[in-house]
């Protein structure tokens, strides 16, 4: 039954999780920018931490001229009327008085529908070893094969050919396990490796680490310029957002293999500044 059900479920999610498809390519452009989030999340944001720059008064006309301003959308207040109601029904706001009037505020829910989650990337020493996925999972159960690539590219293992990942640390039994739910396990090979020949240049080939660093570099200098504008808060949640999607790529190597000048640490800093900025 959990099989069937994740065949149904994941036909349509593993077709935009598949990183070399197409579909795929299209939606994580549209993710590449918080203007592209949704407006129940603009409004969070906005009532949760620029309030009180707007002196606790909540104007549609003045909602309408900010989101333009920080994320160049043009909202009409029917829809900023009809977004606002539907998060009280949600229960992701509640309304507190000041100087007897009544003004929004976010719930616990709200507070935590926003909030800026980094994917769980920290391994621990590296011991020296690689591990490696090969897997030929039938096209009859291509689903699952989608689900294994996200799963692997999701940990920041690396393809090194079409079925084939790699990785310095010790995850074959996540992967074990997640073949297992899936119920594709016996396709799967997991090896542990001592060395492998040309490692310098196999992880430049996999894992474009000064890509991604020239990513953070990039980062770092648009905090700088971004720094304290108006509506701080909400420049803030742009900025977390960019950061967040570059962690995301950053597979998180060991420090022997990280290019000359890494920033990524700096970047990681940063971030942790901004969030606990507002």
């Amino acid at each position: 039954m959990l099989r069937l059900y994740f065949f149904l479920a994941s036909n349509l999610y593993f077709l935009l999780a598949d990183r070399n498809n197409r579909w795929y390519n299209k939606w994580a452009m549209g993710k590449k920018k918080l203007s592209k989030k949704p407006l129940s999340y603009k409004m969070l944001c906005f009532l949760g931490y620029c309030l009180a720059e707007a002196r606790y008064i909540l104007s549609y006309e003045n909602l309408i001229e900010t989101f333009e301003l920080i994320f160049g959308t043009k909202y009409n207040i029917t829809t900023l009327r009809k977004e606002f109601s539907n998060l009280k029904k949600e229960g992701l706001i509640e309304f507190k008085t000041r100087y007897r009037k009544p003004y929004p505020v976010l719930s616990q829910k709200g507070k935590l529908a926003i909030k800026t989650h980094l994917p769980f990337k920290r391994y621990g020493p590296w011991d020296g070893k690689w591990r490696l996925v090969i897997f030929d999972i039938p096209e009859v159960d291509r689903s699952y094969r989608w689900a294994m690539r996200h799963k692997l590219a999701e940990l920041g293992f690396g393809q090194i050919q079409k079925s084939a990942y790699i990785s310095p640390y010790p995850l074959l039994g996540t992967i074990s396990r997640y073949a297992s739910e899936l119920g594709v396990r016996q396709y799967l090979r997991l090896l542990e490796v001592q060395k492998i020949d040309n490692e310098n240049q196999l992880i430049d080939d996999v894992w474009h680490l000064k890509e991604i660093n020239e990513d953070y570099k990039s980062f770092i200098i648009k905090t700088k310029r971004e720094k304290h504008q108006t509506f701080w808060p909400l420049r803030a949640k742009i900025l977390e957002q960019e950061f967040a999607e570059i962690y995301e790529k950053d597979p998180h190597l060991p420090e022997k293999f990280l290019p000359a000048g890494w920033r990524g640490k700096e970047a990681y800093d940063i971030f942790k500044a901004i969030s606990n900025s507002y």
